[in-house]
C-alpha cells in the first residue's frame, strides 16, 4: 500500500485498525455538578485518533486555549455534564455525521439539546478509509457511512439506547454519508440533513449504484441554506439531478433558511465566528434561524421515532404557523407517493397467491412501485427450489417470468423444460428446450434432452 504523508510531505506511520473516538450525548438525571465548557469538547478531540497523546501536553494546549484570544468563547459552559447519571427508561438514538474531515462535537449544541429531548445521540470524527484525513470521493462518503454503521452496531451496548428505532443525522458531507448508510441498513428509520452534500454532488451518489430512493425509503428532513440562484449553481457545476426530488418512497420535508450559509450549520462555527462574519445579516438573525432549525429536528425526530402526533401536525403545518416568520424559515413538503416493494415482497404475494400467475403478479407490482424489480437469476434459483418440493407447476411459472423479464436467458427456458418433463407435458417440454437452445446454443443439457426427447425417451 502506498506511504502515507502529512501536508508537508513527510511520512506518517499508519494504524492497520481505524481508532473511532465516540461522544455520547445522553438523558441524564438532574444534577447540581457543574456544567461542561466549550473547551472540554476541543481537549477530547485532541486524542481522537491519537489515544497515546500525554495528559501533559494536552493540559498544556487546554490552557494556551483558555489564555488566548477567544478565551471567552473556550471558557463557555454548554447544557451537559460530564458523567451524568444515566435517566431512567430507553430512548431512541441519533446517529450524528459530521462535516468532512471534521469533529465529532461541530455541533455539540444539536447534539445536547436533541439529548435533552429525549435521544441518545452518538457522533465519531469524519475520517478516511485509509488515513485519518477524509477524501473527496465515493471511498471517502463510504468510510463515513461505514462509521455510521459502527456507531448504530455500538448503541447495542448502551442500555439507554432503543436500537430499534434510530435516525442518522448529518450535515454537509456527514449529509451524504447518512444516506448512503441508510441506503445499506434498514436499521435506519428517519434522516436529518443538515445542507447535506447529497443535494449537491449527484455525480458522487450517482456513482453508488445502491443509492436510490427505493434504498432510502425513510422520513426526511432537510434543512438547507439561502437558496443560491441557478446561474450560481452553473458556475459551481452543481447542478444535475436532485435526489430530493426522486425520493418519492419518502415523506421529504426540505426548509430554506435565508439567514444561513452553509457554515452556519456548524453550531462550533457560531461559537467562534466574528460578528462581522454573517454578510447582511446579524448575529442573532442566524441564531434563531439555527435554533428554530434545531427545533424542527426535534419535532421531525419526535414525529417519526416516537410516533408523536402533535409533533407530526407540526412538521405538516408551515413555520409561519408554527410562530417562525418566513424571513427565518419556509419550508416544502411532499408526502410518499408510493410504497417500495421488493422481491421478499413478491414471493410472498406469490405463496398468497397460491402460486398462480406470476406475471400478472410482477406486473401489478411494476406499476405501483416504480423501482421494483425482480432478478431473473433469482427467479430461476427459487424456481429449482419450487422444483425440489415438488411443486413443479409454481416452478413453471417462475421460469416464465424470468424469460419475460430476460427473452435470451437460455438457462431459464432450459429450467422450464425440466419442470414441464416433471409433470409429463413432453411437447411443452421439448418447445422450452427449443427455445433454450435459440437463444444459447451452449445449453448443453437442453440439447441432449431434445435428442433424447425426440427418439421418444425420457429421464
Amino acid at each position: 500500500m502506498e506511504a502515507q504523508v502529512d501536508a508537508f510531505g513527510k511520512t506518517v506511520s499508519a494504524e492497520s485498525a481505524r481508532p473511532i473516538q465516540i461522544m455520547i450525548w445522553y438523558p441524564a438525571k438532574r444534577t447540581n455538578a457543574a456544567p461542561m465548557q466549550v473547551a472540554d469538547y476541543r481537549h477530547a478531540a485532541l486524542s481522537d485518533v491519537d489515544f497515546a497523546l500525554p495528559a501533559a501536553e494536552a493540559a498544556k494546549q487546554r490552557a494556551g486555549w483558555m489564555a488566548g484570544p477567544q478565551k471567552v468563547q473556550y471558557g463557555a459552559s454548554t447544557l451537559a455534564v460530564r458523567g451524568a447519571a444515566p435517566a431512567d427508561g430507553s430512548f431512541p438514538v441519533v446517529i450524528y455525521a459530521p462535516s468532512f474531515a471534521s469533529s465529532a462535537f461541530e455541533n455539540l449544541d444539536l447534539c445536547e439539546y436533541l439529548a435533552s429531548q429525549g435521544y441518545v445521540v452518538m457522533a465519531s470524527r469524519s475520517l478516511g478509509a485509509r488515513a485519518p484525513m477524509m477524501t473527496d470521493d465515493i471511498e471517502g462518503i463510504e468510510a463515513q457511512a461505514a462509521d455510521i454503521a459502527f456507531l448504530a452496531n455500538y448503541a447495542q451496548t448502551l442500555p439507554q439506547a432503543d436500537i430499534t428505532k434510530v435516525a442518522a443525522a448529518g450535515f454537509s458531507w456527514g449529509g451524504m454519508a447518512n444516506v448512503f448508510a441508510a441506503a445499506r441498513s434498514s436499521r435506519i428509520k428517519a434522516l436529518v440533513s443538515l445542507d447535506g452534500s447529497i443535494r449537491y454532488h449527484p455525480k458522487i451518489w450517482g456513482a453508488a449504484p445502491y443509492v436510490r430512493p427505493a434504498r432510502t425509503a425513510v422520513p426526511m428532513l432537510f434543512l438547507g441554506a439561502r437558496s443560491p440562484t441557478a446561474e450560481a449553481m452553473e458556475r459551481s457545476d452543481k447542478l444535475g439531478a436532485s435526489y430530493l426530488n426522486s425520493m418519492k418512497y419518502s415523506d421529504v420535508y426540505v426548509t430554506t433558511m435565508p439567514p444561513m450559509t452553509h457554515s452556519d450549520f456548524s453550531s462550533w462555527q457560531l461559537r467562534f465566528a466574528p460578528d462581522n462574519a454573517f454578510g447582511d445579516y446579524q448575529r442573532a438573525d442566524v441564531l434563531q434561524a439555527y435554533r428554530s432549525g434545531a427545533l424542527y429536528a426535534h419535532k421531525f425526530l419526535d414525529a417519526y421515532l416516537k410516533s408523536d402526533a402533535k409533533a407530526l401536525a407540526f412538521m405538516k403545518a408551515s413555520p409561519a404557523r408554527n410562530g417562525i416568520g418566513p424571513q427565518v424559515m419556509s419550508m416544502e413538503s411532499a408526502p410518499a407517493k408510493f410504497v417500495p416493494v421488493g422481491e421478499a415482497d413478491f414471493l410472498r404475494a406469490y405463496s398468497k397467491a397460491g402460486f398462480k400467475d406470476a406475471q400478472k403478479l410482477y406486473t401489478d407490482m411494476a406499476a405501483s412501485s416504480p423501482d421494483f424489480k425482480v432478478s431473473p437469476i433469482n427467479l430461476n434459483t427459487w424456481g429449482y427450489q419450487q422444483l425440489r418440493g415438488k411443486n413443479a407447476r409454481a416452478a413453471v411459472e417462475m421460469f416464465k417470468l424470468a424469460t419475460h423479464i430476460e427473452p435470451k436467458y437460455g438457462n431459464a427456458y432450459d429450467s422450464e423444460g425440466e419442470a414441464y418433463e416433471a409433470l409429463g407435458e413432453t411437447a411443452l417440454a421439448i418447445a422450452a428446450y427449443e427455445k433454450a437452445v435459440a437463444v444459447d446454443k451452449g445449453q448443453t443439457n437442453a440439447i441432449a434432452r431434445l435428442k433424447d426427447l425426440r427418439s421418444g425417451g425420457s429421464k
